[in-house]
This record gives C-alpha cells, structure tokens and sequence, in this order.
C-alpha cells in the first residue's frame, strides 16, 4: 500500500506540472485564435450580442449542434440546397442575403471561431441589444472560461487528492509504528525524484521549449499590428452623432474615397458647410423639439477658432490666418502596401463598414480590423466580385463582355477577386 501511494502521488505531480503548462496554451490559444478568425472573417456581417447582416453569434453552439455548424459556415449554400429546414429559414428571415462559403477554413479554425463566440454572453432575445451585453466577450467572462482558470482548478483537484494520499501514508507508517513525514519532507523527496528522472526531465524541458516558441510567435505576429489603436483627436468628433444619429453618409466627408487612392480628411470647410448654422447651442427636448440653450459646444469652436469664423456676425474674419486641425491618423499602412479606396469603394462596392467596423456607433473612432496582409488575403479570397457595376460589362476581343467570358471560364461558379488576380503580389506590393 505504501509503495502503491507513493507511486499514485509521483504520477500525479506529474500530469500536475505537464497540466499546467500546457493546458492554458490550448485553452488560451483556441479562444485567442478563434477571436483573429472571427474577426478577419465574420466580423464585418456578424456581431456577438444583436443582430448585424446576418444573426448574433453569442453562444451559437447553444443554439445549434457543432455538426450542423460546421456544415453551415463551411458551405451554407450546399446545407441549404440538401433540404436542411434550419439552414432555408434562416435565409429566409435575413431576406435571401447570402452568406460567403469559407472552404478555406479547417474544422479547427472554425471550432476556435465557435470558441470564441462562446466566451462572450449570449445575445440578447430576439438579437436585439442589451445593457448587460457588450459586443466582446468581458475581462470577466473572458478570464474565467480561459486555460488560467481551468488550470487553476485543475491545481487545486490535484492538491487535494494529494492531501489524502499523504494522509493514508502516514496512517499507514503510524499503523505500522513508523514516524509520519510532514509535507515539506514529501516536497523535497519529491522534487529530487523528479531531478534525477530523465524522462520527466526531458519531456519538461520540451514543453517549456514549446511553450516558449508558442508565446514568441503570437508576441512577433502582433508587432505592428494597431487593432484597437484609438487616440485622443484634438477635436471630440463623434461619429455616432454625425453618421448614425443624423446618417450623415461617409463619403459626404470623406469625398475623394469613391475617386483616389486616399480617402482624404475633410477639411474644416467641409464642417462649416453644416456647422456654419449648427453652433451646438441647439438641443432637443424630450418631445423632439429643438430647444435654444444659449451655449454654443466648446468642440465646434474649436472649427471656429481654426477656420476664423465669427459666430455672433456670422461671416469670416477678414485676413484671419487659419489654424490646421491636427487630426491624429489612426489607421496607417506601411509604405511597402499598395491600397487604393476608389478601386474598393466604387469599383468594388466595399462598404466602409467592412474595414472600419461600425462606425456610426464610435463616439470615437479606432482602428477595427487587423488590417494585415492575412486579413487582406482572407477578404480577396472569400468576397465575389460585383460584376454588374458596369465594369465588366464591355466587350472584350469580339461581341462577349468580360462577364461573359468570366462565367465561362469559371462554369458560373462565384467569382472571388482571387480568381482575377486578387492574390498577386504585385497587386498591392510595389
């Protein structure tokens, strides 16, 4: 009995060490690479906690079986098409709006997407929003579904099993007339037991090798990546009050998206053109009313004292020398990446929202997507091409236009913009 729990308590402390070293790395890395997965791929028609383009993902796998998830979000078209009576009603309550197939991803990116998804809080009924529900997954609900916690756990299990182990065996040695041994003895033993195992020994330093390469790659992954970069502008524009409040389309602003490279900063001469009769002294009463407070808003004097206007005359001032509002950039390529707004705003038919995320419900506006090369490849690999903007409906070498001669050549399967050189190197890299 005594050799049999001594060997149990040597085992045990085994797959305690092994445990927590490796457990977190799993959990922590399914939910971590579940949450880049999600974003790079069903952000941008999914949030977490209300209804976007397509339904709240917060705690899907409660709502449907990983089977049939894996079958939808690889191939939804093909579920629908096999008569599957879940997958024809939800395409019918989202009004038809097809989703991409993403037969790109493997069964474990998708289960680190349903992971991820299953950290945050459900949604709330009916996808509506909720106060008690926020789009991301908490720091709370994040951290106690995390590998930490369940090491921990794990940990304390074992610790306990262990007491009661100790516990017989010096039952057993006082039974017996010998003299029990306290915990620090049993640790000591312990410790040089698994000094002089060459086995342990090595199977440790190889997990601690691992783990170490695991946390250096995901550290040298995220350098230069700015996801959620949101600094302080020298002027609080909110962009919940100008495009979700009062709809204010973004290319009113930010005109030269649908014709150049850039999508241009507005200048504050675009901002008077509203700003010239709105002085924020204006507010509306519960009734909807507009009500006069006398007190113009701090934030558009600021475009006042930049531009020279003089609000109690309400004309320019004469030889006034203007003031530039330094606004902050916070969404910034490198030099080696060739991106152009025209040719995804107006040729494309991109939605802002695609890149920026919702912003017309940032009061302040940061940096959404992860805006790197993969995140790039993934969008060129699963968007199809708009082929009846009128681009591709010249003719090209005869009578047949280019859509045409691209249904042919693809037997009229969807055309992604890496069938058109959307994955060239040369495309975006110069």
């Amino acid at each position: 009995m005594r050799f049999f729990a001594t060997k149990v308590l040597r085992v045990l402390a085994i797959i305690l060490m092994v445990s927590a070293l490796t457990n977190p790395l799993k959990a922590e890395g399914d939910a971590e690479l579940g949450k880049k997965l999600f974003k790079a791929n069903c952000a941008s028609c999914h949030k977490l906690d209300k209804k976007l383009v397509g339904p709240a993902l917060g705690g899907v796998s409660g709502r449907r079986s990983e089977e049939w998830l894996l079958a939808w979000i690889r191939n939804n078209a093909e579920l629908r098409a096999s008569g599957d009576a879940d997958a024809k009603a939800i395409f019918e309550e989202y009004g038809g709006s097809v989703m991409n197939a993403f037969e790109n991803l493997s069964d474990e990116d998708i289960k680190n997407i349903i992971a991820y998804t299953d950290a945050a809080p459900a949604a709330a009924p009916g996808g509506g929003n909720s106060e008690e529900v926020s789009g991301e997954p908490t720091e709370e609900s994040e951290g106690f579904l995390s590998g930490g916690w369940m090491t921990a756990i794990l940990f304390g299990v074992i610790l306990f099993f262990i007491q009661i182990l100790l516990r017989m065996r010096n039952l057993l040695k006082e039974a017996n007339g010998d003299k029990g041994t306290s915990v620090i003895e049993d640790a000591s033993a312990l410790t040089k037991w698994l000094l002089r195992n060459k086995r342990f020994m090595t199977g440790f330093t190889v997990v601690l090798i691992v783990a170490f390469l695991y946390q250096l790659f995901w550290f040298l992954m995220g350098v230069g990546v700015e996801q959620n970069y949101q600094p302080e502008q020298p002027i609080a524009f909110s962009h919940k009050i100008h495009a979700g409040d009062n709809q204010v389309d973004c290319n009113y602003c930010h005109s030269s998206a649908r014709s150049s490279k850039t999508s241009g900063i507005p200048s504050a001469n675009v901002c008077m053109n509203c700003h010239m009769y709105i002085d924020g002294s204006e507010i509306l009463t519960e009734s909807g009313q507009p009500k006069y407070n006398g007190e113009r808003s701090p934030e558009i004097a600021k475009i006042y004292a930049a531009i020279g206007w003089d609000p109690e005359n309400r004309v320019y001032i004469e030889n006034y020398e203007q003031k530039p509002i330094k606004w902050i950039r916070i969404h910034n390529l490198p030099d080696l990446a060739y991106f152009n707004h025209a040719q995804h705003v107006t040729a494309g038919q991109v939605e802002c929202q695609t890149c920026h995320g919702p912003v017309e419900e940032m009061d302040v506006v940061y940096q959404y997507s992860e805006l790197t090369m993969g995140w790039c490849i993934n969008c060129h690999r699963e968007t199809e091409v708009k082929t009846t903007n009128g681009y591709y409906s010249e003719s090209m070498e005869g009578t047949k236009t280019i859509n045409e001669r691209l249904a042919e050549q693809y037997h009229n399967e969807a055309i992604t913009v890496e069938k058109i050189g959307g994955l060239e190197c040369g495309k975006c890299h110069y």
